[in-house]
């Protein structure tokens, strides 16, 4: 890839880059600084991301800097809160308990949606773009349809052949941890 590729891809997505990075870190300011520094680690890695799989190795990175970011300041309020804390109340154990199993969930779902995603993108990347654009940027049908270059019509089918697959491949893990 070279600095005119660059230069495109950062100008296409440099805002679904920002907003990915927004949504999960809630902090326009270090959503900033995650889309800058996705972008530097592209410049840094350019022979080696796939020019087809660009815009998702940004969506991904971003998404996971800025989970990490959250993860950092929410231990960082509880160990202040611990130090700190100004009221003998104590914590239950009942209260850690639930919190570690309500972790514990999230993580599983966290890695239940990336394999999902994996697979998904290695058997058929036309379903993952649509998937990812629709429903993980939040794009309009409409407007995917354009930027995948089909008919909204089609754009309807190949979804539901996503989620049908998804459904019939990954049913039965996501029942199991939903039972937990």
């Amino acid at each position: 890839m070279d600095e005119d590729a660059f230069d495109a891809i950062y100008k296409s997505s440099a805002d679904s880059i920002y907003y990915t990075a927004l949504r999960y870190c809630g902090n326009h300011h270090v959503a900033q600084e995650i889309t800058q520094t996705v972008f530097m680690k592209l410049l840094e890695d350019l022979g080696s991301v796939e020019e087809k799989a660009v815009v998702s190795w940004l969506l991904v990175s971003a998404k996971h800097m800025a989970i990490n970011y959250k993860r950092g300041v929410e231990r960082e309020v509880l160990y202040r809160d611990l130090l700190y804390e100004e009221s003998e109340e104590f914590v239950s154990d009942y209260d850690l308990e639930e919190d570690f199993i309500r972790r514990l969930y999230e993580e599983e779902c966290r890695e239940l949606t990336e394999n999902i995603f994996a697979d998904l993108y290695h058997l058929n990347p036309r379903w993952y773009y649509a998937l990812t654009i629709t429903y993980y940027l939040g794009k309009p049908q409409k407007e995917v349809a354009e930027i995948m270059g089909m008919k909204i019509g089609t754009l309807h089918s190949v979804l539901h052949r996503a989620k049908k697959w998804i459904r019939k491949n990954y049913e039965e893990q996501f029942n199991h941890l939903h039972e937990k």
